[in-house]
């Protein structure tokens, strides 16, 4: 399915955040949750908790294939039934996430901490027919479990470099042209190759906007620095494995 020519409109009123974060716990567990500015949907996200949910839209940020992402979507009806299946109660269960990536259908994802107790298989059961019955796919991940730690920090560094930069514009065909005929090279040499045009430290970050946004790519399985060798090219392709339905349920 291709998302990229959709005005999102309607999707943007139906999964509206049903619910909002949950502080209960924070005088337990220090910065639980809170809200960023998603430069994706241009507007607050909510997470409750920081090496689940936030690490998780992180990623989805700097995933290119990533169009849209809604968080706490919809609300789903679980229900308890005894052995003559008579309802013995209802509550309403909220999923995390529901991403739209191009040429993908949209997943429905649970998102737990890497020490959260195992989904209960009730909810799962019942996201997973809400899920088919909408056409989507539905999905468990554990962010700080999966993710491999080098992976984990270089989104976290990457992250800071994804705001929109202003004036930048013409250095963003300025350096592709050149690695055009550069192929590739360390982040700190390219940088350098501009002194002769203004402080090499001015351009360092405008390097790294342009690999968090999908521009140029960098080697997520080594640690990011500005020795890290630098290519035309995206990161998605290091990043779909943890965002695909295989083997997640």
């Amino acid at each position: 399915m291709n998302w990229l020519n959709n005005d999102w409109a309607s999707e943007d009123a139906k999964y509206a955040p049903k619910r909002k974060v949950d502080n209960k716990q924070s005088r337990y567990i220090k910065h639980i949750s809170g809200y960023f500015h998603s430069p994706k949907m241009k507007r607050k996200v909510g997470y409750e908790s920081l090496w689940g949910e936030c690490l998780f839209y992180y990623l989805l940020e700097l995933d290119t294939q990533t169009v849209r992402y809604y968080d706490q979507p919809v609300e789903v009806p679980i229900k308890v039934f005894d052995e003559k299946l008579k309802e013995l109660e209802e509550w309403i269960h909220v999923p995390d996430v529901l991403v739209f990536r191009n040429n993908s259908i949209p997943v429905l994802y649970q998102i737990k901490g890497i020490d959260s107790d195992t989904q209960s298989s009730l909810i799962t059961k019942t996201c997973l027919n809400y899920a088919q019955k909408n056409n989507w796919g539905y999905s468990i991940v554990i962010p700080r479990g999966e993710l491999p730690k080098v992976i984990e920090s270089n989104i976290l560094f990457l992250w800071n470099f994804l705001k929109p930069r202003k004036n930048v514009a013409s250095w963003f065909e300025e350096i592709e042209q050149k690695m055009l005929y550069i192929k590739e090279i360390s982040i700190i040499e390219l940088a350098k190759s501009f002194s002769a045009k203004i402080d090499y430290r001015l351009i360092l970050p405008v390097i790294w906007h342009m690999v968090s946004v999908g521009r140029l790519h960098c080697d997520l399985t080594k640690p990011l620095d500005q020795y890290s060798e630098v290519k035309l090219g995206n990161i998605s392709d290091q990043l779909v494995d943890y965002l695909v339905l295989e083997n997640k349920l």
